[in-house]
């Protein structure tokens, strides 16, 4: 059995920059409870390493009690302006770990609702970076049309000026098919293309297809929570041959049985994955 690296597949460098953040946040303040709003990225293994160091995860903010003594962090996958702005004054200190791709996202669409743009955006519903900008844009008071299908963009008059904004962990292909769909539709249209696509999803999707003749198997190292990895799977799932899902490469031994039957293995992993966890599997796999 060979064994295939396909790079890039590990932290994509605002993960690591969230990371950091975070540790030097719980070094720099010994003494205060330090809350985090979500996991501050997809990845278990990530938020229990915190959790060791008595991060304390929350969903809500609210039910913190301790507020003025402690210091409330939110995770790489954006938070709402408005509720940022709104908290500064609760806690002894509040930062923000978004990634600065999502960022950008949020500036465009503030600047499209003072352009008065109908804006479209595509999502995933549920994800936590895709409802915190909708939010966003409707606490602008502007409308925010949501969708992911091409059957279901909205029947205006041809001539509204639309603003496409999306999530940043689509599948790169299909959002330019459905950007070329709105734009045949509505030719007063205004979208940045591939540049709101976060770079890690777009190498890792692109790294995966290169691959797809050079392999008959595929492992991926993924969480069920993160939606760049899901786009990964879709893209191999379409070639009908066997993927292999671990959370890590202390995993392999339950799969070395299957993994025998294959003659050309690949490994790639969501953007949250660490670099040496990796290099792990990739070792085990070649050691056997």
């Amino acid at each position: 059995m060979k064994v295939k690296l396909i790079t890039p597949s590990w932290f994509c460098m605002w993960v690591e920059r969230a990371i950091s953040m975070l540790d030097d946040i719980i070094n720099n303040n010994e003494w205060k409870k330090v809350y985090c709003v979500h996991e501050i990225v997809h990845n278990p293994n990530v938020v229990n390493y915190f959790k060791q160091k008595w991060v304390v995860f929350v969903d809500n903010y609210e039910d913190i009690e301790d507020k003025q003594n402690s210091i409330l962090t939110f995770s790489a996958h954006w938070i709402n302006k408005f509720t940022l702005k709104k908290v500064l004054k609760d806690f002894y200190k509040v930062i923000n770990l978004e990634c600065p791709l999502v960022t950008k996202v949020y500036n465009e669409g503030k600047i499209f609702v003072e352009r008065w743009k109908t804006i479209f955006y595509i999502w995933k519903k549920w994800h936590q970076e895709a409802e915190q900008i909708v939010e966003f844009i409707q606490d602008l008071w502007w409308k925010v049309y949501v969708f992911l299908r091409k059957n279901q963009i909205l029947k205006l008059d041809k001539n509204t000026e639309i603003a496409v904004l999306n999530q940043t962990t689509l599948n790169y292909n299909y959002f330019v098919s459905l950007i070329w769909k709105i734009t045949k539709k509505y030719p007063n249209t205004e979208s940045m293309w591939n540049s709101d696509i976060c770079k890690a999803t777009f190498d890792r999707q692109t790294a995966l297809k290169n691959s797809l003749n050079q392999i008959d198997s595929l492992i991926v190292i993924w969480w069920k929570n993160s939606s760049n990895t899901k786009e990964l799977v879709k893209i191999w799932e379409e070639t009908w041959k066997k993927v292999f899902f671990i959370q890590s490469s202390d995993e392999i031994e339950n799969i070395k049985k299957d993994l025998q039957n294959y003659e050309f293995v690949g490994i790639t992993a969501w953007a949250s994955t660490p670099t040496n966890e990796i290099y792990k599997a990739w070792n085990i796999l070649n050691s056997n």
